[in-house]
C-alpha cells in the first residue's frame, strides 16, 4: 500500500507542480482534510484537475485543545486510509500549500505502520507571499524565516533574518509592534477567491489563514554584492 502527501500549493488551481497534477489526475483514490465549520480548501485547490467519478474520502481534522478529540480524529483517519488503500492499492492525500510544512497527514504517520509513505513537495504560502509584493525571500548571505503565529511571538533572535513569515497570524497589531521599522504585509487568503494583500498597518485578521510577511529594512550593499 501506497500513500502519496499531496502538496497542492497555498490554493491557486494554478499552482500545482506537474507532478501533483499527474497522482491528482492517475490515482485511483484521493484523501482530503475536513474540520467542522472549515471549507476543504485542499480539495478546492485540487478540484478542477480531479477526473470525474474518482473516490474522494474525507478525513477528520481536529485542531481545537481537547487530546482525546484530536487522536480520535487521526486514528478514524488513518481507518479509513487504509481501508481505501486495502482495496485500491494506492492514493494521495491532498494538502493545501507544501505537504511537509505545518501539515496535518504528518500527525497520521505514527498509525499507518506498514504504509509506504512519499511526499510531493509544493508551493507554499510565504513563496506565494514574496512573489504578491516582489520582494525577495532572501539573498546573498541573508536567510528567512517561517514561524507561526497562534501564539505570542517572540522576535529575539528572528531579527538576523532578512524576511519573517508568520502562519495563522493571530494579532497583527502585536506583530507590528514587535517588529518596529520592519515593512509587513498581511495576505488574507492567499491565492484563494477574495484574497487580499495590505500593508499590515492596514489590516486585521478575518480568518485562520491569515499569512503575515515582515521585511527588514534594507542594509547597505556590501561591496561585491548585487
Amino acid at each position: 500500500m501506497r500513500l502519496y502527501l499531496i502538496g497542492v500549493g497555498p490554493g491557486d488551481p494554478e499552482l500545482l507542480t506537474l507532478r501533483a497534477l499527474r497522482l491528482i489526475q492517475t490515482l485511483p483514490v484521493l484523501f482530503y482534510p475536513l474540520e467542522e465549520g472549515r471549507e476543504p480548501l485542499a480539495l478546492r485547490a485540487a478540484q478542477p484537475h480531479i477526473p470525474k467519478g474518482t473516490p474522494l474520502v474525507p478525513l477528520p481534522l481536529f485542531t481545537g485543545g481537547n487530546p482525546e478529540k484530536t487522536r480520535a480524529a487521526r486514528q478514524e483517519s488513518a481507518r479509513r486510509i487504509r481501508e481505501a488503500l486495502a482495496r485500491y492499492g494506492e492514493g494521495g492525500y491532498l494538502v493545501l500549500g507544501d505537504s511537509l510544512l505545518y501539515a496535518s497527514p504528518v500527525n497520521l504517520l505514527p498509525h499507518l505502520e506498514g504504509v509506504e509513505v512519499e511526499a510531493v513537495p509544493g508551493i507554499s504560502a510565504h513563496q506565494l507571499a514574496a512573489a504578491r509584493v516582489l520582494k525577495p525571500l532572501a539573498m546573498g548571505e541573508e536567510g528567512f524565516a517561517v514561524v507561526t503565529g497562534l501564539r505570542p511571538l517572540d522576535p529575539t533572535g528572528l531579527e538576523r533574518f532578512q524576511a519573517v513569515f508568520v502562519y495563522k497570524a493571530k494579532d497583527l497589531k502585536a506583530l507590528e509592534r514587535a517588529f518596529p521599522g520592519w515593512k509587513g504585509w498581511a495576505f488574507l487568503r492567499l491565492g484563494m477567491p477574495g484574497e487580499k494583500v495590505l500593508p499590515l498597518d492596514q489590516a486585521r485578521r478575518e480568518d485562520y489563514w491569515t499569512l503575515v510577511g515582515l521585511w527588514r529594512a534594507a542594509s547597505p550593499m556590501r561591496e561585491g554584492e548585487g
